[in-house]
C-alpha cells in the first residue's frame, strides 16, 4: 500500500499569508476614501445642476403666468371695443399689472399691458401691446 501524505503538511500553502496574519477579504481605508472622493466629484455637480434647473423652471413658470395675464387683459380690452377702453391696474397673486391706452390716429387706439413681478433678485417686467380700431 502506498504511503499517504498528511493533509496538513504545512500550516499555509506556499506564498500564502503568514501564520500570524488573517486574510479577511475586505477593503482598506484608502480604497474607501478613494471611492468616496469619486462619488463626491460625481454627485456635487448633479446637485448643483438640479438646483439651477429648479430655479430656471420657477423663472419660466412666472414668465408664463405673466404672458397669460397680459394676453388676458389685452383680450378684455379689445373685447370692450373702441371707445370703451380705459387705463386700469391690478394684481393677481404675485403679479401686478397696469394697462394704458394711446390714441394713434382717428379710429385707432394702442393698448398696452405691463406685468411686473419680483423674481427674488430683482423686479421683472413684461409688456404686451395691441391695437383696437373702430369696427
Amino acid at each position: 500500500m502506498a504511503r499517504r501524505k498528511p493533509i496538513f503538511s504545512r500550516p499555509f500553502p506556499a506564498g500564502g499569508p503568514a501564520p500570524w496574519r488573517v486574510d479577511r477579504g475586505g477593503f482598506t481605508l484608502t480604497e474607501i476614501l478613494v471611492v468616496l472622493l469619486i462619488l463626491t466629484i460625481g454627485i456635487v455637480p448633479i446637485a448643483v445642476l438640479q438646483s439651477n434647473a429648479r430655479r430656471d423652471v420657477s423663472k419660466s413658470d412666472r414668465y408664463t403666468q405673466a404672458v397669460a395675464l397680459a394676453q388676458s387683459r389685452i383680450e378684455q380690452m379689445r373685447g370692450a371695443g373702441f371707445g370703451s377702453v380705459f387705463p386700469d391696474s391690478g394684481a393677481v397673486g404675485l403679479l401686478s399689472w397696469t394697462s394704458d391706452v394711446q390714441n394713434v390716429s382717428l379710429g385707432l387706439d394702442r393698448v398696452g399691458v405691463t406685468v411686473t413681478w419680483f423674481d427674488g433678485r430683482r423686479q421683472q417686467a413684461l409688456r404686451v401691446v395691441s391695437l383696437v380700431s373702430l369696427r
